[in-house]
């Protein structure tokens, strides 16, 4: 199926990361025009070498530096871009990161650190996106959850809880900006093959394949499509405030 998403300017954050490489690849090959928003040229470079050697042309892809935890920043980000594009299609929060420890055990920076890279980045660069898609009259939002939001383990409480409020976040942005012609929508990835889940998996291999119905961890693109999936207007364009868990039937 043509998504229809040739052109279409997509903002994504996190695209260095092992699910947002594979995002940022697959936007790519359906003729999108992709804007990273990073905090380490070194690891976008990595990121364009790894395009490359998946034959994935580059010449659509930009990277702006931002801060996702400055109002100043994003403006000044969103705005450059709006200039040198003229508009944003379509924003993915892919940034996160995980501290694994009992929460006993946690000093504020470690909470402080998961709620504002998992929650409040996505919250501030949403309503700076917001803005553009009004005056477009149309747009979409794709928030990466977690499962975990809804089905937990021990030693990532404020994880947990910010991907919680990830949920909560889809579910009512949706509410206020439906009327607007923005959707906003979130997939939530079980045990997926990163770098980021590389512990994991050397932990509970065993306990795998009674934990998940399809017995295995999930691949970056087996994300990537349903992503993909709820960001075009040929295939979702009737869905808002709606989840898509990636997990292998971890929760069932």
């Amino acid at each position: 199926m043509n998504l229809k998403l040739e052109h279409k300017v997509v903002v994504l954050t996190g695209g260095t990361g092992g699910i947002g490489q594979q995002i940022c690849a697959d936007f790519l090959e359906e003729g999108a025009l992709v804007i990273c928003l990073i905090r380490s040229t070194e690891k976008f470079e990595k990121l364009k070498i790894w395009l490359a050697s998946n034959q994935i042309k580059t010449d659509q892809l930009f990277a702006y530096s931002c801060n996702l935890l400055d109002t100043a920043s994003i403006q000044e980000t969103i705005h450059t871009i709006i200039a040198t594009h003229a508009r944003i299609d379509i924003l993915v929060n892919c940034a996160g990161s995980v501290v694994e420890m009992p929460f006993a055990l946690m000093d504020e920076s470690h909470i402080d650190q998961m709620l504002d890279s998992n929650l409040k980045s996505a919250m501030l660069l949403s309503q700076a996106v917001l803005r553009p898609m009004f005056r477009q009259k149309e747009g979409a939002i794709v928030n990466v959850s977690s499962i975990t939001s809804i089905k937990s383990g021990r030693g990532i409480v404020p994880y947990a809880a910010a991907k919680a409020g990830m949920d909560a976040f889809t579910r009512t942005l949706a509410i206020e900006v439906g009327r607007k012609n923005i959707r906003v929508n979130a997939v939530r990835p079980g045990a997926i093959q990163t770098e980021m889940s590389k512990p994991l998996e050397a932990r509970i291999d065993k306990y795998i394949p009674d934990a998940m119905i399809l017995g295995r961890f999930g691949k970056p693109e087996e994300v990537s499509k349903a992503v993909l999936f709820l960001s075009s207007n040929e295939t979702a364009s009737y869905i808002t405030g709606t989840f898509i868990n990636i997990d292998g039937g971890f929760i069932v």
